[in-house]
């Protein structure tokens, strides 16, 4: 079924055109916030064939796989007549910007992921390369030159000192700047201007920070979303007082001159305590629980992914990024794939109804290769049991990862996706710690689907 026609479905069964609020997709799933759920047809819409699954929160997702939400909210905004910027305000179903906190970290971080992934896959290969030729380097007595590295010199033997430099910069373009994306999603979830929202990201990571005491990047993306919520509040206030034949000038001036004040000697001193404690407590937490904490935090993955709560991990684990290079607490939530996999490919080999059999067929190599999701609605969630059994399974992977201290220098996709991701060269750990997981997680789903009779 082509996209325009998927689109014209979910309108269709979605009370018309009319009925439409907003939508924006993340890598699996479309969010739609409809004027009123009650003209919604969820049983028919859950029917279609392309459709996995639908969780309703403070907006309706639907679930329809990874790629092709992108392609499906692209048609539906077409359909509906509007621009993807059309769409941007995060309003709830009783016409009011959504305030719970992990919604609007949702919503400010969901849009950068694309980018999250390109740059973090990217930089990922260019590790793999870099690291080997610093091996190769360092065997063969290489010394650096004036403008070279050993490591560069090694590079350029091979011809591929200008694909590594492309890739440097591929790979470091998300994170670097990082600050001013955020800056920018968060004005467009607090309703403010967009690209003073991106000046607001832009000056914690000045490198003049210094004359003022500060260093850049001090206060983390939490202190980059706080200014840019005050941003929002201070241009309102001088649109109320502001005469309209001067606001295109002084409004934009005055509020961001008020924020860069509050930011430079209030919100970053503050927030720079606050993150250097959240990222120093959640590191201590994970060392001191080991391999007991892993096993919980991977067991407990999958239902924040099926929740949607899993983003409120992104932020967190960006932090955690910002202030060590690396970080374990994302190498442990994806171990929630291999656990979905293996479940999965259990309930294929445990299953005689064909529908099952090819929805297993079509879910675990895209499973396998990069998200969870297909698996987790179109296959263990229906199951019932599998899910649960998964769950546990992945519990052994996370465990696994504490043990031989697996961690992630960059997000992304899961499963094999996350290869590069690796930090520190532990491919072959991660590997190991992905099929623990999914073994576990197949041999007891397969148990437990014998004893329980399922078919």
């Amino acid at each position: 079924m082509k996209d325009r026609e998927m689109a014209q479905k979910i309108i269709d069964l979605s009370g018309g055109k009319e009925n439409f609020v907003t939508v924006v997709n993340c890598m699996t799933r479309v969010r739609v916030t409809f004027k009123n759920e009650d003209l919604v047809q969820m049983e028919e819409i859950k029917k279609l064939d392309f459709v996995q699954g639908i969780i309703i929160k403070d907006t309706v997702q639907i679930i329809v796989g990874p790629g092709r939400s992108t392609k499906i909210r692209i048609a539906i905004e077409e359909l509906l007549g509007r621009s993807a910027d059309d769409s941007t305000p995060q309003i709830n179903k009783n016409g009011k910007k959504n305030s719970n906190i992990l919604k609007i970290f949702s919503s400010i971080f969901v849009p950068i992921i694309p980018a999250i992934i390109a740059s973090g896959i990217v930089q990922g290969l260019n590790n793999i390369l870099t690291n080997n030729a610093a091996i190769k380097a360092a065997e063969l007595g290489i010394k650096a030159t004036e403008t070279l590295t050993a490591t560069q010199v090694m590079l350029q033997s091979w011809n591929m000192l200008q694909v590594s430099t492309i890739l440097g910069i591929i790979g470091s373009a998300t994170f670097s700047f990082l600050a001013i994306y955020v800056g920018i999603t968060s004005a467009k979830v607090f309703g403010t201007d967009t690209i003073i929202g991106g000046l607001v990201g832009a000056m914690t990571i000045s490198s003049s920070l210094g004359v003022l005491g500060l260093k850049s990047g001090q206060g983390g993306l939490m202190g980059v979303i706080l200014a840019v919520y005050i941003l929002s509040k201070v241009e309102k206030f001088l649109r109320k007082v502001i005469p309209d034949i001067i606001a295109v000038v002084v409004i934009p001036v005055l509020s961001a001159a008020i924020v860069a004040i509050l930011l430079f000697f209030i919100i970053m001193p503050i927030t720079g305590i606050l993150t250097t404690w959240i990222t120093n407590g959640l590191m201590a937490i994970l060392n001191f629980s080991g391999v007991l904490g892993g096993f919980i935090l991977a067991a407990g993955a999958p239902s924040l992914i099926a929740t949607g709560l899993h983003q409120g991990l992104l932020p967190l684990n960006l932090e955690i990024i910002n202030a060590t290079g690396a970080t374990p607490l994302n190498a442990i939530q994806i171990m929630s794939n291999p656990g979905m996999v293996g479940a999965a490919t259990a309930v294929f080999f445990l299953t005689k109804d064909p529908k099952m059999k090819s929805i297993a067929k079509g879910a675990i190599p895209t499973s396998f290769l990069a998200v969870g999701e297909p698996t987790i609605y179109g296959v263990n969630i229906p199951a019932g049991f599998a899910f649960i059994t998964g769950s546990i399974g992945a519990g052994f992977g996370g465990a696994m990862v504490r043990l031989l201290d697996v961690q992630t220098s960059a997000l992304g996709a899961a499963g094999m996706s996350a290869i590069p991701l690796i930090a520190h060269g532990k491919y072959l750990q991660y590997l190991i710690c992905w099929a623990v997981g999914a073994v576990a997680a197949f041999i007891i789903t397969y148990f437990v689907g014998k004893a329980r009779k399922y078919e």
